[in-house]
């Protein structure tokens, strides 16, 4: 069985290849108890059959790459186990191999309160195909626990291309995004988050957890000023870029979902179609939150009028129309330029989705892809109402310092 390589899929690999990151998408859930070790992996194999793109392996080497599928009893190592955090930490930094196969592979850390570890690759879909991945995963496992016999006789193998957003808007809407919105998607101002010169580095993970009552108030902050949480975290994430780098124009590439434009959201695929868009700022030094959070809600509402991200796709999807993959993998060679400061909301992980039967969990969050310097990324999940936020990036013990100084001023920043 073949499978097309999708836009998406060609260029999470090429961002690796010109080290943007390591296209691999990660969720952590820890539990107030043990999970089952037999049906979690049986669970795991059964998306192998269920999203048959998973067990496939990527073919790019040639004049157009393709997926190519492979027998998914010859995987033996989608579920791991161990007993050692330092383990389980490795794992979590490590990737999936796009030209073996599996496409996704857990870890599974035993003690009093295990803790999981899912690892799948970017190009086969982003965080909202990834959630809808976890989701299948726990609806397996619950079912499996009740009835260890259960099977399940559907496919996850729909359309996996981003026309399916493409064509939801007609030649005039696409024109104009085309023409008049290009600053949406490269108009960003060059500033570097604060990273070390070393060049011995290890991927790393950190995060920073904002307990329920906190992100209770923040939730009323937003409702009483008519504000998203996107909105109020890109807020204090500009207020302690300012302090930090003492520069009052500010720049953050921001992922839009681009699911928004589908009438029917059940697209029963796992895929890419997300875009970024570019958000610009001025600060003034006796600006408040309140002040930084309205300019930041304007920006992003004019962008929302005017089809948030169309830009984006628009532009993509023309690159791989006019030319060939050779060509293309040589303009983004010659020419790759990305945002270096970006943020991703990934948003709710449901916890009546995100559940295993019989073990309650304590936290769960997902985040994307390991960052390459100088590329910095802030990633932002919220379950049973504690958000998370997560940072990962080839560094070293200085660039794990900055990060760490910096979620203190986020912190400090967002509402009380």
């Amino acid at each position: 069985m073949i499978f097309k390589s999708e836009i998406f899929d060609k260029l999470q690999f090429l961002f690796e290849t010109y080290k943007f990151n390591d296209h691999n998408l990660h969720c952590i859930i820890h539990f107030d108890g043990n999970i089952n070790k037999i049906a979690l992996k049986k669970a795991l194999a059964m998306t192998l059959d269920v999203v048959p793109i998973l067990s496939s392996k990527y073919v790019e080497n040639i004049k157009e790459p393709r997926w190519e599928k492979v027998d998914s009893s010859s995987f033996k190592d989608i579920l791991t186990f161990t007993n050692t955090k330092s383990e389980f930490d490795t794992f979590m930094t490590s990737r999936t191999n796009e030209a073996t196969g599996p496409q996704v592979k857990a870890c599974l850390l035993s003690s009093t309160k295990d803790s999981l570890c899912i690892l799948m690759n970017h190009m086969i879909c982003d965080a909202a195909g990834f959630k809808d991945y976890l989701y299948l995963l726990c609806s397996l496992y619950s079912n499996l626990l009740k009835n260890s016999d259960y099977t399940i006789n559907y496919l996850l193998n729909g359309n996996r291309s981003i026309n399916v957003v493409n064509k939801q808007f007609n030649f005039k809407d696409k024109f104009k995004a085309l023409m008049f919105q290009g600053k949406e998607s490269n108009g960003f101002i060059n500033l570097n988050f604060p990273m070390s010169t070393a060049k011995e580095v290890q991927p790393f993970i950190l995060t920073h957890e904002i307990p329920q009552d906190r992100f209770l108030s923040i939730k009323k902050y937003c409702k009483n000023r008519k504000v998203t949480i996107n909105d109020v975290t890109l807020t204090a994430f500009y207020r302690a870029l300012y302090k930090i780098l003492n520069k009052n124009r500010l720049s953050i590439s921001v992922a839009v979902d681009m699911r928004k434009y589908l009438k029917n959201k059940n697209i029963n695929a796992l895929t890419n179609l997300s875009a970024t868009v570019i958000s610009n700022l001025t600060l003034e030094p006796n600006d408040t939150f309140d002040d930084t959070t309205k300019k930041v809600n304007d920006d992003m509402n004019l962008k929302k009028k005017n089809f948030i991200g169309l830009n984006a796709f628009v532009k993509i999807s023309l690159l791989f129309k006019l030319f060939n993959y050779k060509h293309v993998k040589k303009l983004l060679k010659n020419g790759f330029k990305n945002p270096q400061i970006g943020m991703t909301n990934i948003g709710i992980l449901d916890s009546k989705k995100l559940c295993f039967k019989g073990t309650q969990i304590i936290n769960a969050y997902t985040f994307g892809s390991m960052k390459y310097k100088p590329y910095f990324q802030l990633a932002l999940t919220s379950y049973n109402n504690i958000m998370t936020f997560t940072v990962n990036l080839y560094g070293n013990s200085k660039d794990k310092e900055n990060i760490e100084n910096f979620f203190i001023l986020l912190d400090s920043e967002l509402p009380k």
